[in-house]
């Protein structure tokens, strides 16, 4: 019997992070389905870029903003079959500090 590969449904990679020169949260790379997502679903906008169009959240939102809308769009391109990687730093399902302020304290001052 000849085995085949599988069929993957992985659509496009997108990259869902914070630029750390402007603070301005972007997602790069997708294709025109993942675009129309990331508006819908996260609020982002299309802008210019030196590399092609690329796209942002809104200038001046505030962090917890920010990370809503970041991991309600990620969410929603998983669903969709993108594959994606968001930056940990903007998933509202992570501690924002990875966890450290939840790991008890051992009896030395350590964690």
């Amino acid at each position: 019997m000849k085995q085949t590969e599988p069929d993957f449904w992985v659509l496009e990679y997108v990259t869902i992070t914070k630029d750390p020169r402007t603070d301005l949260v972007v997602a790069i790379s997708g294709t025109d389905k993942a675009a129309d997502t990331l508006q819908r679903t996260g609020g982002f906008l299309s802008a210019p870029g030196p590399r092609g169009d690329y796209h942002r959240l809104p200038h001046g939102l505030p962090v917890e903003q920010q990370r809503r809308k970041a991991t309600a769009a990620s969410h929603a391109l998983l669903a969709a079959g993108h594959s994606v990687h968001l930056d940990p730093t903007l998933n509202m399902l992570v501690a924002p500090d990875g966890g450290r302020e939840a790991a008890p304290a051992l009896p030395d001052g350590s964690r």
